[in-house]
This record gives structure tokens, C-alpha cells and sequence, in this order.
């Protein structure tokens, strides 16, 4: 009887902690660089990204794109007074993974992965190449290389690091 309790206890505790790493999955946010700009006068941005994977590059620029909408701007890649760069970066957590590429299946090569992906926000006057806001969004990351990303839980994830980013960034009236 008390094998019994001591397994139901263990199936207890492993579904705890697995609903706990559901929560582990978030994407962080911090703010770098706040409101040295003129706020007020922007009405439109432009959008760039740098080495941004392309399976996640539709995707992460619209959620992007819906949460900086948020701030009054609207998206003109032609005529803008601000350009938004996003640049991705991949941080290895360790020094013998460093020439693994994270999103090229390789059957032969059976270890997980540990690393930062890491999305940069930069935002300049398009006029002055003056830096008026920067920011970035990162999530660790163990997987085996070529594991498939889920999309549909990923998109509500971006945008909402995205607006925890973003919160303090002057909406335009």
C-alpha cells in the first residue's frame, strides 16, 4: 500500500512540475533604451529584420507589427518617420554547440541544444539615424536540432512579449 501512495504521490508532483514548465515557456522583454525622441511627430515607421530565421519571420513581424500598431503609428515601409529594425541573435550556452545550427535537422546528430534566441528592437528617426527606442525579447531554448516549432502556441507568445516591451513607449494621440 504504501508503494501505491508513494507512485501516486510521484505522478502528482511530475504533473505539478510539468504545469509549471508550461508557465517557463514565456518569452522575456526588456527595455534598453527609452524616449530620448520626439513622439509626438511620428506618425508612420518602416520595418527591417536582420538574420531573423524564415520560418519565423511572417509570423513574428505581424505580431510585431500588432503591438506597435497599438501605439497610434501605422506601417509604411516607402515614407516613415522611424525605422524599426529586428534583429535576430543566437547565443550557444555552450562552447561545443557553437557551429550547430538550431534549425537544420541532422539525423545523425542525437544531443540537445541550449541556447538564448534572442530578438533585438531598435528604433531610429529616420532623418537623423538618431536612436529613440530599443528593446529586446528572448526565450532559452533546449531542443534537438530541427525540432519543430508550434507555431499556434508560439504567435500569442510573441506578441505578448512584444507588448510588455513596448509598454513604455510613448503612445501617439
Amino acid at each position: 500500500m504504501k508503494t501505491v501512495k508513494n507512485v501516486i504521490f510521484m505522478l502528482v508532483l511530475a504533473a505539478l512540475l510539468s504545469s509549471c514548465a508550461g508557465f517557463t515557456s514565456q518569452i522575456g522583454s526588456s527595455p534598453l533604451l527609452c524616449c530620448p525622441g520626439d513622439y509626438q511627430h511620428y506618425t508612420e515607421y518602416g520595418l527591417k529584420t536582420e538574420g531573423l530565421p524564415l520560418f519565423l519571420r511572417d509570423y513574428v513581424v505581424a505580431e510585431f507589427e500588432k503591438a506597435f500598431d497599438e501605439k497610434g503609428l501605422s506601417r509604411n515601409d516607402q515614407a516613415h518617420d522611424i525605422e524599426v529594425v529586428l534583429a535576430y541573435n543566437h547565443i550557444n550556452l555552450y562552447s561545443d554547440q557553437q557551429e550547430i545550427d538550431p534549425f537544420i535537422r541532422m539525423e545523425s546528430l542525437n544531443v540537445e541544444l541550449s541556447y538564448i534566441a534572442q530578438i533585438n528592437i531598435e528604433i531610429a528617426e529616420t532623418a537623423t539615424r538618431k536612436k529613440v527606442w530599443a528593446g529586446a525579447i528572448s526565450r532559452i531554448h533546449q531542443v534537438t536540432p530541427g525540432e519543430y516549432m508550434h507555431e499556434e502556441r508560439a504567435r500569442p507568445e510573441f506578441y505578448k512579449a512584444f507588448a510588455r516591451v513596448l509598454e513604455n513607449y510613448p503612445v501617439k494621440e
